[in-house]
Parts: structure tokens; C-alpha cells; sequence
């Protein structure tokens, strides 16, 4: 049975369960097969690409169903490369990479003893120059996905976080009701503010804290690792 009113936990998929870094680092291999490049210089213009794509985002320049042909123009641009040589790049890293190499510590321990307790597992990600389809590959091959019982992505829903209709229509598909529903990330902007303006529990991991702690006097937590989230679980359980 459920624990206690909790019947669904969302998870972020890039620093949440899988390392963006990782990844980065295959699709810089693969880019430098195609453009004679360092992997590194490669790698390192792609993480600030993100980073710009990000802020872009975030400050509303993308239209959310246009977004990965976008912000895959932008990032680019940036590397003043060919649009279609950085998404041969990440289709060949999703093909060829060893994903189980991206998973982040407590990842698996926590999916798998949400999964245990009865509650149902989702995935609401945003996505930036890759589709959504990407992470359901690397998930599938990194051995997550087993745990999980659907995956909802900005670019097929048509919606961004933290606008609150992505995760309205996530837990709509379970008939789930907000205060029933936690969501679990890593972006104070994306995640927990997404998931309190939607009306839902919220832990935020930042792993540059030392210790748990309460976040307002929402239903709102911060931890510093993964599998602190059981704990967090537990105290919900007991109110």
C-alpha cells in the first residue's frame, strides 16, 4: 500500500538520477570523430552551451513546443557547428555510450525502495537540445527505467517547468491529486519552485549542503544526497 497519503514521487532526469557532465563527455567524443577536435575543448563548450541554452529557457526565449530544434540551432551556433553534427553527436552517444556510467550515487537504492513501498515512480523532465526520447533511451540502457512508470517531457507535453501545467497533466494521467505527490530534483528554479507552484511536495538535492532541512513552511525539503529522500518519505508518513 501507498505510504500514508503519498501515492506518486517525480523525478528530474539531469543531475537528478543521470550526470548531464557524463554525458556531455561521450557527446564530445563523438563530436570530435566528426569535426577533428579535442574531446575536452569540445566537452567544455558544450557544458557552457547548456548552460547558455539554459538561461534562454529560463528567461522565456524558447517557444515550448519548438524548443529542442531551438535551442539545438543556438548551442550550434555557439560551437559554430553544424545543427545536424550535434544531434548526429548525441544520437551516436545515446547509441554507442555506457549510460550506466552517468547513473548519480543513490539512484538506484532510492528508486528501487520507492518502488518497494507501493508508490508509483514518473519522470517530468525539460529537455534543451536533445528530445525527450534521448533519456528514455539512456534511462532504458542505464537500468532505470524498470523502476519507472512513465516518463513526461517537455517537448511531447508541450509545456516547460516550472510552468505548473506540466506536472498537472503528469499526475492528472495517475488521477493523483497534488498534495498527494512529491517531485524530486535539482534546480531550485525548475524543480521546487515548479512543483510548489503546482501545488505538490517538493525536495530539492543540492548536494553543496551538509545536512536536510525543512525549506519554508511548505511541504518543501532540501537534502544533500539521494538517499536521504527515504527519510523525508517517512516523516510524511508519520504526520
Amino acid at each position: 500500500m501507498p505510504v500514508g497519503e503519498l501515492k506518486l514521487v517525480s523525478f528530474d532526469v539531469w543531475d537528478t538520477l543521470l550526470s548531464v557532465k557524463a554525458f556531455y563527455g561521450d557527446v564530445a567524443v563523438e563530436l570530435s570523430k566528426i569535426l577533428g577536435e579535442q574531446p575536452t575543448i569540445l566537452e567544455k563548450k558544450l557544458i557552457d552551451g547548456y548552460r547558455r541554452v539554459r538561461a534562454v529557457r529560463r528567461a522565456g526565449g524558447f517557444s515550448d513546443p519548438e524548443i529542442v530544434p531551438s535551442a539545438l540551432k543556438l548551442v550550434a551556433g555557439f560551437l559554430n557547428v553544424k545543427p545536424e553534427n550535434v544531434e548526429r553527436a548525441i544520437l551516436n552517444a545515446a547509441e554507442k555510450g555506457r549510460p550506466e556510467h552517468y547513473v548519480l550515487d543513490g539512484a538506484f537504492e532510492t528508486l528501487s525502495h520507492i518502488k518497494r513501498l507501493g508508490l508509483t515512480v514518473i519522470v517530468i523532465g525539460n529537455v534543451v537540445f536533445w528530445p525527450g526520447k534521448i533519456n528514455r533511451i539512456l534511462l532504458e540502457k542505464a537500468g532505470l527505467a524498470r523502476f519507472i512508470d512513465e516518463q513526461f517531457y517537455a517537448d511531447e507535453v508541450g509545456v516547460s517547468k516550472p510552468k505548473p501545467e506540466i506536472f498537472v497533466k503528469a499526475l492528472s494521467r495517475f488521477n493523483v491529486k497534488p498534495y498527494e505527490a512529491v517531485h524530486v530534483g535539482d534546480s531550485l528554479f525548475e524543480d521546487l519552485a515548479g512543483a510548489v507552484l503546482a501545488q505538490m511536495k517538493a525536495v530539492l538535492i543540492d548536494r553543496n549542503v551538509n545536512n536536510s532541512f525543512k525549506f519554508s513552511s511548505w511541504d518543501a525539503y532540501v537534502i544533500p544526497d539521494m538517499r536521504l529522500l527515504g527519510q523525508i518519505i517517512q516523516n510524511w508518513e508519520k504526520h
